[in-house]
């Protein structure tokens, strides 16, 4: 459908009253995809809408101001210090250390005073952090990767029992 400034601004104004899609689109004459395709290319005359509890209703009220307790603030969670080692700073810190760094993002880094991890690193590996640090970094990964990780853990424990 050719869309002109008439059928455009209709459809905006219906928009705004809170009619859903397939409404709108039977008056303007056009169909649904059309309409939609017309509010993605127009946001500033087709505001979203929300979905679900959010969503504006024909009747809802507008609120300005939400009663209830403050939003608790923010505490971010830091990586804790890998078991047994207490952190080494820069200089000290050797090409087989664990390069992880024991200062939260709120903190600057200072030469003198900040440590990185040092713990011995996992061996045969290219990331630059020790089996403490590089389950922090890495996530637990998908399923399936899971399941290779056991796999492959199982058949070298298969091959040392054999030789």
């Amino acid at each position: 459908m050719k869309w002109n400034v008439d059928n455009k601004a209709e459809a905006a104004r219906l928009w705004a009253t809170g009619m859903n899609g397939a409404e709108i689109a039977e008056l303007c004459q056009c169909t649904p995809e059309e309409l939609y395709g017309l509010a993605r290319r127009n946001p500033d005359k087709f505001r979203p809408r929300g979905h679900g509890r959010k969503r504006v209703r024909k009747t809802a009220t507008a609120r300005t101001h939400i009663e209830g307790p403050a939003p608790k603030p923010f505490k971010a969670r830091f990586p804790e210090k890998a078991p047994g080692f207490d952190g080494v700073p820069r200089g000290r810190l050797t090409s087989c250390g664990c390069e992880f760094p024991l200062w939260g993002h709120h903190e600057e880094y200072d030469r003198e005073n900040s440590l990185f991890c040092g713990a011995p690193r996992i061996l045969n590996s290219r990331r630059p952090y020790c089996g403490f640090h590089a389950a922090l970094t890495s996530g637990r990964g998908t399923p399936s990767e899971r399941r290779a990780v056991r796999d492959a853990i199982a058949t070298e424990e298969r091959e040392a029992v054999a030789a």
